[in-house]
């Protein structure tokens, strides 16, 4: 009997025998004909295919026998799931060896992966099988994206059934966040929901569709295998149904909190259980929720809780929520809109309505854009009229509303054509898509929509909507959004395919409100010939910037009625402080209806009768006619009085001030306490239907916000936590708010989803550590005690950004490299990326660039495996930083070129600006001034942009370096010193010593070398007390030239050797080459020319092997000078000649002033110059090859070469401003 491994090893070799013979006998001649072997390998298969039986000899030919047909086709199965598994074998990589996962799944299946440069491929593969599915079935282990729960609900509403299986952590997160959605599932007749507790692979059966699904340790999607096989979809379907029989049912649980919450916010009379169609594109003329105005907006005082109406001025073209668009906030922008009173004082500190944007009262916000400074508005709305649609994005608070509403007056009053807007508090969720595309379709001209706050949920369909009409030119989209969401996609409430189209628009980014934006303002309001506010500008001034008078301080005029309002509400009755915290942090945190929310400071039933009952928390709980109070109080300085519209919030600069002042003017533990408990008491809505009932009857009954919390605790819990630790986040210096970690004040509800609960320590951690608190952040680091391993790898990383920053190079790398250790127990591959980069930064900053490049490179191969563009990106960058250091070759620019793309095709600002930073310094080091200014501006640009202060510093001391390098003293000085003030201002003591060192540099290349001494050896104090080595001997080699200068040579012979010993074994190219051509200038000076030619040779030889042209041309200058020493004239002519070309070329005043004076003193008639056979030798190498800006006639004349370095020498008589020091 033939053994099985023979038989198959027969099948394996004679398959194709087989096949063929299956379908009909042949002869052996027939079989050469038929398959194309020589007769040789026919008889020897036949003879092998027959002794084991496989073939069979008939009167007609050769037949495969049942057994070999048998085993040809199983064979043939076989090889085809093997093909299916290969296919899928990126897809399958997450899922353990014990999953049960039928190959049948992957027959014929399609792959694909969440990566680059298709990341969100999966997502629309599932997307597309669940939107318009009649019958789902689906296992899943977590949420892929916010809508899959939306897309359920919809098969259920069209009549449809769903079984769904959900693990038990990815069911919590459905029923705190999709409860709605998953209650109309459960409640929909056929229809199933369970929880189990594991799901190790996601699978969908969708009709006719079979999905296998993988997810990565943090529960993002890896990667769909999608077939439309009937035996794939058929296991599919086989699949959950066990998963659902062996769980637990969860429909009436579901059933029960959706009924809850419908009974709740009346969401019966609202229509919110109906099918999409029935929402808002049905044919119904009638809003189920028009009611009669002056009951649905009036409060206990006659003021509302939200501001929506008042934006839009008048409503004579409102049709009073009559229409489905009208309802859900849409409404024309048009003469009607445009009409009422504008308060031309709201603007100064307000966001202003459309009225006021119409009279002119608002500030025109301006950016620099390639070197231009332009309105922002005027490029949306140059960018709109070509077609591209736009997104605006910003920090909550930054003007961003303002901005849109200007672009839509613009484009209304230009005649472009209509112009539709949704303001951020519209109405009912948008689903009236159809009702929107007839109108922005039918209409004349080119019609604009904007949609504000469009990653609500509320506001995402519009944006389908502008991807489905994208390739019409009469019709634009300009959506604006908060940053902090708009760059997480995973968690925006948009489809797959939208998600992809966010790519598409293109995007521009709000720059930081500065004080002097908001004094351009106060000065347009003043001017009479501005506006009719110009009548009353004394009055509008002395409102905006009180204390103001001329220049007589330092305190701007902002800032002056900053601190006023912070002295008048301290010193205001209870509980106005805390009403005032709290109503300037929801407002930077883009939190809106803050007079609603502030009513939950009432902490006890008895609050609004006048008593002063404990609060919950054990404070004292001011009354409901306590916090009324506090708010009237508050107009004019924290709030606007919009009329009978209540209270608009202050522009977003006042309030990041006021938060300032009163965390200067309060201890630090007190300031915690009163902002913690404020926000608590916010928080706590989300919990407790008591305390949101208390401040329905606080305002009158009608709170949208109120609403919104009860319709999903959990989602606007998680909002919430994260804008309002997004403000220290934003605004670093305000880290005090949330106290040190030890005493943290702010208690999460219990609807925070668990994902967020470890996560305000290691936020406020990194609040100290940007802020430069480094103390501060220590202490919070000490006091955090992770729940988990990638929480304490976190913690780690932290600890070596402080050391990192602290200049403690070697703990630096000790606590990343635990940090990498944890990451990689824990699993967290991004996490362990970029641990990886910050032990590679902290070896750049130390000298050991081969580590860095190491590191570095790691990181990136970490970056790549994971799929993550930005981490590839930063990793690039740090690589490029590396070979900087190393070799200085075409290779750091490349990188810096990629980097650079990577961070522009994902929309990050941030990571452009670090790249252009690195690039200006490549570019100034090649000696190409022109690109590297150009370049470091567009860094200063990008850094201002998002606000990042250090950054904004290191790009101003980029531009001084390129100023000095020109010998442009004052300019260099003048940059230095505002890199110095921000150093200041955000408490960075290391960007204060590199500002003070550029200082010291600036004044050392005027001549003044007093002054260059006091600036330099304070800069050395500082960095020496921060154990900076490497900066330390930076600044040390100037000191040592300095001394040289100065001819005091004892002194520079000990810098020199201090530098030496501080550069040890870390010293690069550029740091070998400065020191060997000071030694040279030392040595020049003690009247050694050979060791000055050898010292000098090697600093030449350093600098280019670097690309360093500076000190290559200022090394090639002297080098020239001590060949003439030496007496070897010709030597000296073809030194300072290249001195001068090179100079010339990198704009090096230095270099070439030297190389000039010294050419001009070797052809001269000085005393004790060179001899004449020496002054001959030298004009006769000039004239053979004179320098390539003098003239060949010119080349020997010592006249030209004093024009030369009178031309280019710097003045010193003192015309820079200086700033002083202490």
């Amino acid at each position: 009997m033939t053994e099985a491994s023979e038989l198959v090893g027969a099948v394996e070799r004679r398959l194709d025998f087989l096949e063929r013979l299956a379908a009909e006998p042949l002869r052996k001649h027939e079989l050469v004909d038929a398959l194309g072997h020589s007769r040789s390998t026919v008889n020897r298969a036949i003879d092998e295919l027959e002794a084991a039986g496989l073939v069979a000899s008939e009167t007609d030919g050769y037949r495969t026998t049942l057994s070999g047909r048998l085993l040809a086709t199983e064979y043939c199965e076989f090889l085809t799931a093997a093909d299916d598994l290969a296919a899928a074998g990126d897809v399958l990589d997450p899922l353990g060896a014990d999953v049960d996962v039928d190959p049948a799944v992957l027959h014929e299946a399609e792959t694909y992966r969440a990566a680059a440069p298709d990341p969100y491929r999966p997502l629309e593969v599932l997307d597309g099988a669940l939107a318009d599915a009649d019958a789902v079935a689906a296992a899943l282990p977590a949420f892929p994206y916010p809508r899959v729960a939306a897309r359920l609900r919809r098969t259920a509403a069209g009549g449809g059934t769903v079984d769904l299986a959900l693990a038990d952590r990815a069911y919590r997160h459905a029923a705190e966040r999709f409860a709605d959605d998953l209650g109309a599932v459960a409640r929909r007749e056929g229809s199933r929901v369970a929880a189990v507790d594991a799901v190790d692979a996601g699978v969908v059966a969708a009709d006719g569709t079979a999905l296998l699904l993988t997810f990565d340790d943090g529960g993002t999607l890896h990667g769909a295998a999608a077939s439309t096989e009937p035996e794939a979809v058929e296991w599919a379907e086989r699949k959950v149904r066990g998963l659902i029989d062996r769980g637990h049912d969860t429909g009436d649980a579901l059933a029960a909190m959706d009924d809850a919450e419908t009974g709740e916010t009346g969401r019966d009379a609202r229509g919110g259980d109906r099918s999409e169609g029935e929402a808002g594109d049905s044919s119904a003329g009638g809003d189920p929720d028009a009611t009669d105005g002056r009951e649905r907006s009036a409060g206990a005082d006659g003021k509302t809780g939200h501001t929506g109406g008042r934006l839009f001025g008048g409503t004579g073209s409102d049709d009073t929520g009559q229409s489905p668009l009208s309802a859900q906030g849409f409404h024309a922008v048009d003469e009607d809109r445009l009409s009422g009173e504008p308060d031309p004082y709201g603007p100064l500190r307000a966001t202003a309505s459309f009225p006021e944007v119409d009279a002119g009262y608002v500030l025109d916000r301006t950016a620099v854009r390639d070197g231009e400074r332009r309105s922002i508005a005027g490029v949306l709305v140059d960018g709109l009229t070509e077609g591209t649609d736009h997104a605006l994005v910003g920090p909550p608070g930054s003007g961003k509303s303002t901005v849109c509403r200007s672009v839509a007056v613009e484009w209304y009053r230009s005649g472009r054509g209509p112009v539709t807007y949704r303001p951020s508090d519209g109405g009912d969720p948008f689903a009236a898509t159809e009702r929107l595309r007839e109108r922005v379709t039918a209409g004349d001209g080119h019609h604009l929509v904007v949609v504000e706050d469009a990653v609500d949920p509320g506001a995402a369909e519009a944006v389908g909507l502008a991807r489905e009409l994208a390739d019409r030119d009469d019709v634009s989209f300009l959506f604006d959004a908060r940053e902090e969401p708009y760059d997480d996609p995973d968690g925006l409430p948009l489809s797959p395919a939208d998600l992809r189209y966010r790519r598409e628009m293109a995007t521009v980014r709000m720059p930081r409100l500065d004080a002097r934006e908001v004094e351009r303002f106060v000065a347009h309001v003043a001017d009479p010939g501005e506006s009719a506010a110009g009548a009353s500008g004394e009055r509008e001034t002395s409102d905006g910037t009180a204390g103001r008078s001329g220049d007589a301080g330092p305190e701007s005029g902002l800032e002056a009625a900053v601190a006023e309002a912070v002295r008048e509400v301290r010193n205001r009755p209870p509980p106005t402080a805390d009403v005032a915290a709290l109503v300037n942090l929801l407002n930077v945190a883009g939190v809106g209806d803050v007079g609603t929310l502030a009513y939950a400071l009432v902490d006890g039933p008895a609050g609004s009768s006048g008593g002063d009952p404990e609060g919950g928390d054990g404070d004292p709980s001011p009354t409901v006619d306590g916090v009324r109070r506090a708010l009237d109080r508050l107009v004019g300085t924290a709030l606007v009085c919009s009329g009978d519209e209540g209270y608009r919030a202050v522009h977003d600069e006042w309030s990041v001030l006021f938060l300032e002042r009163l965390v200067e003017r309060e201890p630090a533990p007190i300031v915690a306490r009163r902002v913690g408990r404020a926000v608590s008491r916010v928080l706590a809505l989300a919990d407790d239907p008591t305390r949101r009932a208390r401040v329905r009857r606080a305002v009158g009954g009608d709170a949208p916000t109120v609403d919104r919390i009860e319709r999903d605790p959990g989602a606007w819990a998680a909002e919430t936590v994260r804008a309002v630790y997004g403000v220290g986040r934003r605004y670093p210096r305000l880290a005090p708010l949330y106290g040190r970690v030890r005493y943290a004040w702010i208690d999460l509800p219990d609807a925070c989803p668990d994902g967020l609960r470890d996560r305000p320590p290691e936020w406020v951690a990194r609040m100290y550590v940007d802020a430069g608190d480094l103390d501060g952040a220590t202490a919070a680091l000490d006091a955090w005690r992770p729940a988990d391993e990638a929480g304490a790898a976190e913690r780690q990383r932290g600890y070596g950004d402080v050391a990192r920053r602290r200049g403690e190079y070697d703990a630096a790398r000790e606590r990343y490299e635990r940090a990498e250790e944890l990451f990689g127990a824990a699993g967290d591959r991004g996490g362990l990326a970029a641990a990886v980069r910050g032990r590679a930064q902290a070896a750049h900053f130390d000298g050991d660039f081969e580590e860095a490049y190491e590191a570095a490179s790691r990181a990136y191969a970490i970056a790549v495996e994971v799929g993550d563009p930005i981490a590839e990106a930063k990793a690039l960058m740090d690589v490029g930083n590396a070979l900087d250091g190393l070799d200085g070759t075409d290779a750091v620019l490349a990188h810096y070129r990629v980097a650079g793309d990577l961070f522009r095709a994902y929309d990050d600002t941030h990571g452009a600006a670090n790249v252009r930073a690195n690039q200006a310094v490549a570019l100034r080091r090649r000696g190409d001034l022109d690109a590297a200014e150009r370049t470091a501006r567009r860094s200063l640009d990008g850094y201002r942009t998002v606000g990042d202060e250090h950054r904004e510093a290191i790009s101003l001391l980029n531009l001084a370096a390129v100023a000095e390098q020109r010998g442009a003293v004052g300019e260099a000085v003048a940059r230095a010193a505002e890199a110095r003030a921000i150093a200041e201002r955000v408490g960075s003591e290391l960007y204060e010593a590199f500002a003070l060192s550029h200082l010291g540099s600036a004044a050392h290349v005027a001549g003044d070398l007093d002054r260059a001494e006091r600036y330099l050896t304070d800069a050395l104090d500082r960095l020496d007390a921060l154990g900076a080595d490497t900066r330390c001997a930076m600044v040390t080699a100037i000191l040592a030239e300095v001394a040289i200068d100065r001819g005091d040579l004892g002194a520079a012979e000990r810098r020199v050797d201090r530098t030496a010993s501080l550069l040890d074994d870390h010293a690069g190219h550029k740091r070998l080459a400065e020191l060997d051509r000071v030694r040279g200038r030392l040595a020049l000076a003690r009247g050694d020319g050979d060791a000055a030619a050898a010292a000098l040779e090697s600093a030449v030889e350093s600098a280019r092997a670097g690309g360093f042209t500076q000190v290559e041309a200022q090394a090639l200058a002297t080098l020239g000078a001590a060949a003439a020493r030496r007496g070897d004239g010709e030597a000296a002519a073809s030194r300072l000649t290249a001195a001068l070309d090179l100079g010339h070329r990198i704009e090096a005043v230095r270099a070439v002033v030297a190389a000039a004076d010294e050419l001009a003193g070797l052809l001269g008639e000085s005393p004790g110059g060179p001899t004449a056979t020496d002054r001959e030798a030298v004009a006769e190498a000039l004239r053979e090859s004179p320098p390539e800006r003098v003239a060949a006639e010119s080349a020997a004349d010592p006249g030209a070469y004093r024009a030369l370095a009178d031309r280019w020498r710097v003045d010193g008589d003192g015309a820079a401003t200086y700033p002083p020091l202490g």
